[in-house]
């Protein structure tokens, strides 16, 4: 009989350093949304008079003493522009890795740079992030909150020299609670963490322990400070699955993938121009910020995170033309933001774009057969899945995290079904560059002619 010696020291070691972990991370998603929501408070709602924010502060709400009622929408390029100027100084200066959208850095790290990443990108980052998104560029927390904590949890290993051939996993642990605790997704963040490092469906199984203990704790951290509701607030709704749903829900899926190739391209593309550009790289994003602000002098809700535009979507208060609106300048607005070096995330601003499409497809698709049992919310967490998934290549944690961050668990099958199609019409494509490429499509078969493989 084998018995498999296990050895308790070193297991109760490690789940120390998990739980340490998560601690870290969790407080460090604290700060990094404390920062972002004063930003908010003092740069658009102070200066700007732009209220339309959703505002996840900690400390007591104050009154501004130059608040002005009256919304003064020519300050968004000035606001959005010298937040660029600031934050391109400031990363090109002390960490440029802390440049652009973040989680791909941290892909690079585990697969190339044997999981070592500098505290100080770390620092960088998460200030350089709350200064672009507080001052009203688009982009999203993820990228940010997932270098905060593999940071964190890389830079721990390199301290500990026993703890050095643990780190590509402990920095992905990090990473794990960091976006867990900010999105109040634990088992979400582990999954995400553990997948995104592929662009086919292929995991590493060894950050899922590490990942789901890390995430638990700096979810449980960053909820005893923010509440543990859920990140939104969606509606009661009525609805039974049928398969007949499951032709249109295939269809939104596909067109979700679509769309979401048009913004990674877009995106790449408006970065390449950018990096073209004969000009300092810290003023890059100062035009980033600038043309971000232009933009939303016309349409401001493309200006920011824009959590609290989801949410209108969410609530009904947002009509048909406006989400087809949304759909395109969000994506202009992400790449002027983040593509010119500004520092953010694209989760946010993914979920969003999602949500618009499935929002549009929705409202077509009700216009068309106005007797469906479907409500338009459905469409609109459909439309998040698909075309994040699509982006990202990542159908499992996306479904999750979506799930988790609603409160909806009553969709999973749709989910599964829509993220399904949003990964397989868009895995040519992907926003995170630095994933291990597809060698081979998933629908691809073996030639018959190939003679089998034996073993002897």
């Amino acid at each position: 009989m084998y018995t498999l010696k296990i050895d308790h020291r070193t297991t109760l070691s490690l789940l120390g350093l998990y739980i340490l972990v998560g601690i870290v991370a969790g407080l460090g998603a604290i700060v990094f949304q404390q920062l972002m929501s004063l930003f908010n408070i003092f740069l658009l709602e102070g200066i700007a008079g732009y209220g339309e924010i959703k505002i996840v502060s900690g400390i007591r709400r104050i009154t501004l003493p130059w608040i002005r009622p009256e919304l003064r929408t020519w300050l968004f390029p000035v606001l959005a522009g010298t937040g660029g100027l600031i934050t391109g100084i400031f990363v090109y200066r002390f960490a440029p890795e802390a440049a652009g959208h973040g989680t791909d850095e941290v892909i690079h790290s585990y697969h190339s740079g044997r999981g070592k990443i500098r505290l100080r990108v770390s620092l960088v980052k998460m200030l350089a992030s709350a200064i672009t998104i507080g001052s009203g560029g688009s982009g999203g927390k993820e990228g940010p909150i997932a270098q905060i904590g593999a940071g964190f949890g890389s830079y721990i290993c390199t301290q500990i020299p026993s703890y050095k051939k643990y780190r590509k996993e402990i920095m992905l642990a990090g990473m794990a609670a960091g976006i867990a605790a900010i999105f109040r997704a634990p088992l979400a963040g582990a999954i995400f963490a553990a997948e995104i490092l592929h662009s086919d469906m292929r995991y590493d199984g060894k950050v899922l322990i590490p990942g789901i203990i890390a995430a638990t704790v700096s979810y449980g951290v960053y909820a005893l400070y923010f509440g543990f509701s859920p990140v939104f607030d969606i509606p009661a709704f009525h609805y039974e699955f049928s398969l007949l749903h499951l032709l249109p829900f295939a269809a939104l899926g596909i067109v979700a993938a679509g769309g979401s190739v048009v913004f990674v391209r877009f995106f790449y593309w408006m970065r390449d121009l950018f990096s073209r550009l004969s000009l300092k790289p810290y003023l890059k994003p100062a035009i980033g910020g600038i043309l971000t602000g232009l933009v939303a002098m016309g349409f401001s809700a493309a200006l920011g995170e824009g959590t609290f535009h989801m949410q209108r979507m969410f609530d009904g208060s947002v009509p048909l033309v406006s989400m087809v609106a949304l759909f395109f300048l969000k994506i202009l607005t992400t790449s002027f933001s983040i593509g010119s070096g500004g520092s953010g995330g694209i989760f946010g601003p993914s979920l969003m774009i999602g949500a618009a499409l499935g929002g549009a497809v929705g409202g077509m698709y009700l216009t068309i057969f106005p007797g469906s049992s479907v409500p338009l919310v459905v469409f609109m967490l459909l439309g998040m899945v698909g075309f994040f998934s699509g982006a990202a290549n990542a159908p499992i944690s996306t479904v999750i995290i979506v799930a988790e961050m609603t409160g909806v668990f009553s969709l999973i099958v749709p989910f599964l079904w829509v993220a399904m199609f949003g990964y397989l019409f868009s895995q040519k494509s992907n926003i995170y560059e630095n994933q291990i490429p597809l060698e081979k499509h998933i629908l691809e078969v073996e030639d018959d002619d190939v003679p089998l493989r034996t073993w002897h």
